[in-house]
């Protein structure tokens, strides 16, 4: 990760660098200014999202639980997604109990589920959500008929940070949320077929002490 960084910094520093060098030559030159103003700023912005994107990567999640209702999280992650074009949202949650957790982290897990979800999907097809409770977990399943991960994606990159099959994916959200699912003391798991989509499941313990 550290050598991805630096070769990309590096790059963006060497091209800043060359303007430097070819602008006091050029100066005069009004087609020269403009091109170098857009370069700068594109080398600018380009920094800036190294750095955004770094951020995101923490040593350690602190999460701050408390008693709440995963339906209810759920729920609010797809306000305003449900009668989008595109995808059709579907959902079953059961009845569960209340169980532990952090509201806004796990608002951030499902948020990311679903979209990758309905990106998955080109034209029309389905995204389902369901809760249920199974031998003291609570479980939340997001499942697509899009267009499915490779089985050498899924096992070797799917959890890894920068690791993304889109075109303009960071490569992050699956990364961060595995982090905060563990954090809960639970666990993700994936299950996709290449042309028939994926499913991911969250296991979240009934009853969980946090520290």
């Amino acid at each position: 990760m550290a050598a991805f960084f630096v070769h990309d910094l590096k790059n963006a520093a060497s091209t800043l660098n060359l303007m430097l060098q070819n602008l006091p030559v050029h100066f005069a030159d009004p087609a020269f200014r403009e091109d170098a103003l857009r370069g700068i700023a594109k080398s600018v912005a380009h920094i800036n999202h190294l750095v955004g994107r770094l951020g995101l990567l923490r040593p350690e999640l602190k999460i701050q639980p408390a008693e709440s209702d995963l339906n209810d999280v759920v729920t609010n992650a797809i306000v305003g997604l449900e009668n989008g074009p595109g995808a059709v949202l579907l959902k079953d949650l059961q009845p569960l109990p209340r169980i532990t957790l952090d509201r806004e982290q796990m608002l951030k897990v499902v948020t990311n589920l679903v979209l990758n979800a309905t990106e998955a999907i080109s034209g029309r097809g389905e995204v389902r959500i369901a809760t249920s409770q199974n031998n003291g977990w609570a479980v939340l399943t997001v499942a697509d008929n899009g267009c499915g991960m490779t089985p050498e994606f899924l096992n070797r990159s799917l959890f890894r940070p920068f690791q993304t099959t889109k075109k303009n994916g960071l490569g992050i959200g699956m990364f961060q949320s595995k982090m905060i699912v563990e954090a809960h003391g639970g666990r993700i798991t994936a299950e996709s077929e290449p042309g028939k989509g994926t499913v991911f499941r969250i296991f979240l313990p009934v009853r969980k002490s946090f520290q």
